[in-house]
């Protein structure tokens, strides 16, 4: 997959005619009808000299299995990739979230296992996701491309008994119910026990810190109860007035 150096490299629209970033280009549309098709985004549409603007893997419909190579994650000029109605098993390659071109993406009706990675909310340009009929199991990826998605295709995760937690209404239990943006915290370096043992520990340090103060210097420890005594006698005395007062008022009624 990686020696495919021409779906690497981003179409360029200031080329010469008869010339492509990919090699030579003949004049194929007068020869053939005038139009190419290619099946993108769930549909069928046709291209004619603009058909070297779309970078495409179209293996749908074939016999194929095995894994996703991780290579395929290099061609970043990749526009649409479909792999739907095969046999290819394994987990979907963790780097595809680096392939930033791609607008169209169908891995359907295969047998791909495990996670959805995180990495595939970072497909700003994606306008077109197929992952239904699998076996993927775990929380669905959060992010707004995603979200945006499913509210337009809410069929994309459909076949995947597996799969929990917002959009769908299945709710994710015991490890799978934290949400991979949680995840991605703790991965980051955010651990939750040392952050509530370090506070724990502050607070009774500062306990001590006032004890120990008030127990040899003399002075602040006289200060401190006379501040103390002060405050009992004030609020001694507004409770008592107030209570006499509520009295007064009863009696007279």
């Amino acid at each position: 997959m990686s020696n495919l150096r021409a779906m690497t490299r981003k179409y360029e629209k200031d080329f010469n005619v008869g010339e492509t970033p990919y090699g030579t280009y003949a004049n194929l549309s007068s020869e053939i009808g005038g139009y190419f098709s290619a099946v993108t985004k769930g549909q069928e549409l046709y291209y004619r000299f603009r058909i070297v603007e779309m970078v495409s893997i179209d293996l749908s419909f074939n016999e194929l299995s095995g894994g996703i190579p991780e290579e395929i994650a290099s061609l970043d000029a990749l526009l649409n990739l479909d792999l739907s109605w095969n046999h290819l098993s394994g987990e979907v390659p963790n780097k595809i979230g680096i392939m930033k071109s791609l607008e169209s993406l169908d891995l359907s009706n295969n047998m791909l296992s495990r996670e959805i990675p995180s990495s595939l909310s970072n497909l700003s340009d994606l306008s077109y996701l197929d992952l239904s009929d699998n076996n993927l199991t775990g929380t669905i990826p959060s992010g707004q491309q995603l979200d945006t998605l499913y509210a337009e295709y809410p069929s994309m995760y459909s076949g995947n008994s597996g799969l929990c937690g917002p959009p769908l209404q299945k709710i994710c239990s015991g490890n799978n119910a934290s949400r991979p943006d949680v995840q991605n915290r703790n991965e980051h370096g955010f651990q939750p026990m040392p952050f509530y043992f370090g506070l724990g520990f502050g607070f009774m340090l500062g306990i001590w810190a006032v004890f120990c103060v008030l127990l040899f210097k003399k002075a602040w420890r006289v200060a401190y109860f006379r501040l103390f005594d002060r405050i009992y006698d004030q609020m001694y005395v507004i409770v008592g007035v107030k209570w006499k007062s509520l009295a007064r008022e009863r009696s007279t009624d």
